[in-house]
């Protein structure tokens, strides 16, 4: 269907871009066991320090870029590597004659050291591109764990997660609704098999890296608030700690040493609700 998008006014082209023909919920609905089985694949690959990789070319690619780089500060895990065709050069400039390589992608994760143990989730909004597709067969083929999300495909891997969409406010340009549910998919997946995974507490990113003076202060105020101790007290903690949030809390309510706080985390998988 064509819109006659240079004659409206400002108004109209609001209404009609705040419009969306599949939402979010509509997406989790329709492909829940999928999301499911994704889920608890990461899970385990995070658990038994595995690697998973999201491939993918264009905005697929950077969105998987930006997933996997933003996980290690939130949860200080490194487990999701991002790969994109074109390099990492391709974040910033658009590198669109790099999808259609049928070996890149493969290369990229040889060199990464996939093994048999790891997860390749490929995101291909049209479902056939051949970057994203050849990998995903070259690791299907040699046993290694799958899925395609694509809003639909007749490539069939161990997980496929379809978006729906079918046109875009601007025809083909796949940046828009299709990346904004990937995006969407993408942290609820990461951050769900993340909770799963004991790198929180409550609601609370206890296992972040205090990376920034920001950061500092979240944590120190994470601290005390599952603590219930002062600022000061807190700050003392997580310095003592190494700057561990986990350790820290453990080390205060239990009344431990460093060392016995590290090891009963470790007994319990790092999982602090176990523990206090």
């Amino acid at each position: 269907m064509q819109h006659n998008y240079e004659n409206s006014s400002i108004d109209n082209l609001i209404d009609e871009f705040a419009k969306e023909e599949i939402s979010f919920t509509d997406v989790v609905k329709n492909n829940k066991t999928e999301i499911k089985n994704l889920i608890n694949e990461c899970t385990q690959r995070i658990v038994n320090k595995n690697k998973i990789f999201f491939i993918g070319s264009g905005t697929s690619g950077r969105l998987g870029m930006i997933e996997s780089s933003e996980i290690y500060p939130t949860f200080g895990d490194s487990t999701f590597i991002g790969l994109i065709a074109g390099g990492d050069i391709a974040m910033t400039q658009s590198i669109e004659g790099s999808e259609d390589s049928m070996f890149e992608g493969i290369n990229q994760l040889n060199n990464e050291g996939i093994s048999s143990s790891d997860l390749v989730i490929g995101i291909s909004t049209s479902g056939n591109t051949p970057y994203t597709i050849s990998a995903l067969n070259n690791c299907k083929s040699n046993k290694i764990q799958t899925c395609l999300i694509s809003n639909t495909s007749k490539n069939k891997y161990h997980i496929n997660i379809e978006l729906g969409v079918t046109k875009e406010k601007i025809l083909g340009s796949t940046r828009m609704l299709s990346g904004t549910l990937t995006k969407q998919l993408l942290n609820m997946v990461s951050t769900i098999a993340m909770i799963r995974s004991g790198k929180t507490y409550k609601n609370y990113m206890v296992n972040m890296k205090p990376l920034n003076k920001k950061l500092i202060k979240r944590s120190i105020n994470i601290i005390s608030e599952i603590a219930n101790t002062d600022h000061k007290s807190a700050e003392k903690f997580f310095e003592c700690s190494n700057r561990e949030i986990k350790t820290a809390i453990v080390m205060y309510i239990k009344k431990i040493s460093y060392q016995k706080a590290k090891k009963l985390l470790k007994e319990n998988d790092g999982f602090l609700s176990r523990i206090i």
